[in-house]
């Protein structure tokens, strides 16, 4: 498979038992249907980071790209622009047709990131008491 930016060939690397296929040129990582949200829903911290660091950053193999995006899975398939997390604005790349996802560097730790504030902001407590801080949650005495 190539990467959808450059046209590099894209390598394997393998995180929480999955593999994914990340571009050695431009630090892409492609991630089939559900792979992305079985690495933002394990929330480990420096997952882009680990995988760099395991496979560090050999010579790419050079490839071109000619016109917009493709789908590095399916080849002729469209990559369309998505918003997919709105508090930090994080914008992916996603195949029209297998729904795989095109990562560009840093947007993996940016998802990550954001699911694990929003987490903890919705554990138990934590949200009324923010609620109440902010003068918006009446208490029941009252």
């Amino acid at each position: 498979m190539n990467c959808p930016r450059d046209g590099s060939v894209l390598a394997k690397a393998h995180a929480l038992g999955l593999e994914l296929d990340k571009c050695h040129a431009c630090d892409g990582i492609w991630c089939d249907r559900g792979e992305l949200e079985r690495l933002r829903d394990a929330r480990l911290p420096d997952v882009e980071e680990a995988i760099e660091r395991k496979y560090g950053n050999p010579k790419p193999i050079a490839g071109e790209v000619r016109g917009h995006m493709r789908c590095p899975h399916c080849g002729d398939a469209r990559l369309l622009s998505h918003r997919y997390t709105y508090v930090s604005p994080v914008t992916i790349d996603r195949c029209e047709r297998c729904h795989g996802i095109w990562l560009d560097k840093g947007e993996l730790s940016a998802i990550i990131g954001e699911k694990k504030a929003l987490d903890q902001a919705a554990e138990p407590g934590r949200l009324a008491a923010f609620l109440r801080a902010m003068g918006r949650l009446v208490s029941p005495q009252q």
